[in-house]
C-alpha cells in the first residue's frame, strides 16, 4: 500500500521582486521533480538544525548574562545587615558610617533608590537605543559598566570611605549601566523565539532572575558577616559579570537576519496556507515610543508592573534586613544572624522560580495570561499578611510562607516582564513592523522600575516606625495591580467564551468546510508554486 501524504506550506522568499528565482534556489540545481523536492527538503532540515543550535546558544547566553546583572544588583541588599548591624552578642561591631547612625534605614533606602530611579529613567532611553544599534555591543557595555560599579562599592571598604554621596554617585552610575540589561536581552530573545510555547519557554528562562538573586545573596554572604571584609561582597560579583561579558561579546548573534536565517513565526505579513504561519525575512524599522504606547495593553501592564515591582523589589532589597530586625532578630527561639537571614531570604526567590514556570506553562495551556496574573496577585495580599504576623512562630513556617509569597508575587512579575511583553511586541496590529521588542520591554519594565525605586524608599522610611504599615502598603499594591488588569481580565474571559462557543459550532460541521488535501496525487505535480512563492513539501505519515 502506498503511503499517503500531507502537504505543508514552507516559505521561501522574503517578498522581493525576484521571489521566484529565490524560491527555486532552495532546490539543488541538478534535481528535478520529486528528487529535487527532497533535496530541497534536506537543505531546509539542515538549516532548521543550525537555527535550533543557535537558539540554544542564545538561550544560554541570555540566561547567564541577565543572571549576572541580578547577581551584581542584589549584593547591596546582602550587606545591609553589616552596614547597619543587629548582630548577636557573640560579636561586636559598630557598623559602617553613615549607615550605622540613627537614620541608617533612611540612608539605606536613599542609596537603593538612587540606583533604582536611575535604572528606571534610563530604561526608557535604553529601549529606544537597543532597537536601533547592535544589541551585542550595547549589552556588553552594560555588563562591563555594572561590574565596574559593583567593584567601586567594594572599594569603599578597602579605602575606608564613609561619605554617603560616594555610595549615591556609584549607585547612580551602576543604575544607568544596568538599564541596558532588560531591553537588550528581551530584544534578542524576541528575535530568536516565536510565540509557540512562549509562556513556558520564557518562564523557564526567567529562572535566571531568581537564580541571580539567590547567588547575589549567597556569594556576598560569605563575607557579609559581623566584622567581616564585606568589600569582597561587591568585588567578586563585579568580576563575575565582567567575565561573563566576554563569551557574550564573542558568541552573541543579535538576530536571525545576521546569519541569513528568517525570524520566528510571530513575524507574519502574509496569509498562511493550512494554518501555517508565513515568515518575512525583511527587517522592519523600529517603532517609535508614542506608537508603542498605543499598542493595546501596554499602558495597563506597565502600570500593573509598577505596583508588582514595588512589592518585589521591597522584598529584594529589604527582606534580609527585615528578618534580622523585624522580630527583634528572632524566629521562634532562634537568634537570626545577618548571614542566616541572607540564606532565608533566598526562599522568596525560589518561590519566584516555581511561580513563573507554573503561571507561564498554564498560560500556554489555557490560552490566558491576564486571568492567571490577576488571580495570583489577589492571593498574594493575604499571604503577605500571614507572613508578617506568623513568620516569627517557627523557621519552617517562615520558609513555607516565603516560598508561596514569592510564587504569587514574582510569578506574575516574570510572566508580565517576559511572555506578555513579547506578546505585546508582536501584536497583530504591528504586522509588517514588529521590531519594537526592546521599546515595549523598556516601557513596561521601565515603568515597573519606577515602582521598584519607590518601594525600597518607602520601606526605609516607614520601617523606622512600623513594619506593619510597610506590609499593609505592599498588600495594597498587590490588589491595585490586580485592579489595573481588570479590563484585560474581562476581555480574556469573554474571548475564551466566544472561542469555546465557536469551536463547538465548528465541530458540528464535521469538517465539511475545512480546507484539506485529501488526495496527494492531485498535487503531486505541483511541489513548487512560484506564483505564491510557497513550496508544497510532501510529508509521509
Amino acid at each position: 500500500m502506498k503511503p499517503t501524504a500531507k502537504y505543508e506550506s514552507i516559505l521561501i522568499s522574503n517578498g522581493d521582486k525576484d521571489s521566484s528565482t529565490k524560491a527555486q534556489s532552495v532546490f539543488d540545481g541538478d534535481g528535478s521533480g520529486v528528487t529535487g523536492a527532497f533535496r530541497g527538503l534536506r537543505r531546509l532540515v539542515q538549516t532548521h538544525v543550525v537555527s535550533e543550535r543557535i537558539r540554544i546558544l542564545i538561550w544560554i547566553l541570555m540566561f547567564f548574562a541577565n543572571m549576572c546583572f541580578h547577581l551584581a544588583r542584589k549584593s547591596f541588599s546582602a550587606v545591609k545587615g553589616v552596614l547597619k548591624p543587629n548582630c548577636s552578642a557573640n560579636y561586636s561591631t559598630s557598623g559602617w558610617e553613615p549607615f550605622s547612625g540613627p537614620h541608617g534605614n533612611t540612608y539605606l533606602g536613599i542609596t537603593d533608590s538612587s540606583f533604582l530611579f536611575t535604572y528606571a529613567v534610563f530604561m526608557y532611553l535604553s529601549g529606544y537605543i537597543a532597537d536601533r544599534v547592535n544589541t551585542r555591543y550595547f549589552l556588553v557595555i552594560g555588563m562591563v559598566g555594572s561590574g565596574v560599579g559593583s567593584i567601586l562599592l567594594g572599594v569603599a571598604y578597602f579605602a575606608d570611605i564613609h561619605v554617603l554621596y560616594y555610595f549615591i554617585l556609584v549607585q547612580l552610575g551602576t543604575g544607568a549601566a544596568q538599564s541596558a540589561s532588560w531591553p537588550a536581552v528581551m530584544a534578542v530573545m524576541g528575535h530568536w523565539f516565536g510565540k509557540q510555547r512562549r509562556g513556558l519557554i520564557m518562564g523557564i528562562w526567567y529562572m535566571h532572575t531568581s537564580i541571580g538573586n539567590i547567588l547575589g545573596t549567597v556569594i556576598p554572604s560569605i563575607w557579609a558577616t559581623c566584622d567581616g571584609p564585606w568589600g569582597w561582597s561587591f568585588v567578586v560579583p563585579g568580576f563575575i559579570i565582567i567575565g561573563v561579558s566576554v563569551p557574550v561579546f564573542l558568541l552573541l548573534v543579535p538576530g536571525p537576519e545576521d546569519v541569513g536565517l528568517c525570524p520566528p513565526t510571530h513575524q507574519t505579513t502574509q496569509t498562511p496556507l493550512i494554518n501555517e504561519e508565513v515568515v518575512s525575512c525583511k527587517k522592519a524599522k523600529p517603532l517609535g515610543p508614542l506608537k508603542t504606547l498605543m499598542i493595546p495593553g501596554v499602558i495597563e501592564y506597565s502600570l500593573a508592573l509598577f505596583f508588582i515591582k514595588l512589592v518585589s523589589y521591597t522584598f529584594l532589597f529589604w527582606l534580609p534586613f527585615y528578618i534580622t530586625t523585624g522580630n527583634h532578630g528572632y524566629i521562634g527561639k532562634t537568634k537570626i544572624s545577618a548571614q542566616v537571614s541572607d540564606w532565608l531570604a533566598t526562599t522568596f526567590d525560589m518561590g519566584g522560580i516555581i511561580g513563573t514556570i507554573v503561571i507561564g506553562g498554564l498560560s500556554d495551556l489555557l490560552k490566558v495570561r491576564s486571568v492567571l496574573v490577576v488571580v495570583s496577585l489577589v492571593l498574594a495580599a493575604p499571604l503577605l499578611f500571614l507572613y508578617r504576623h506568623f513568620s516569627n512562630v517557627h523557621v519552617a513556617l517562615s520558609v513555607v510562607l516565603l516560598i508561596i509569597s514569592g510564587a504569587t508575587v514574582n510569578g506574575p512579575y516574570g510572566v508580565v516582564a517576559t511572555a506578555i511583553s513579547s506578546d505585546l511586541a508582536t501584536d497583530p496590529l504591528l504586522v509588517g513592523n514588529d521590531n519594537a521588542k526592546a521599546t515595549v520591554a523598556a516601557i513596561i519594565d521601565g515603568t515597573g522600575s519606577l515602582g521598584a525605586a519607590i518601594g525600597p524608599l518607602i520601606a526605609g522610611a516607614v520601617s523606622e516606625y512600623s513594619w506593619n504599615d510597610t506590609f499593609y502598603i505592599l498588600m495594597a499594591s498587590c490588589l491595585i495591580s490586580a485592579l489595573l488588569l481588570s479590563r484585560l481580565l474581562i476581555v480574556e474571559i469573554v474571548s475564551c467564551y466566544r472561542m469555546r462557543h465557536k469551536n463547538q459550532r465548528w465541530r458540528s460541521y464535521r469538517g465539511a468546510d475545512r480546507p484539506r488535501f485529501r488526495d496527494a496525487s492531485a498535487h503531486a505535480d505541483s511541489f513548487l508554486d512560484l506564483s505564491s512563492t510557497r513550496i508544497l513539501v510532501p510529508r509521509l505519515v
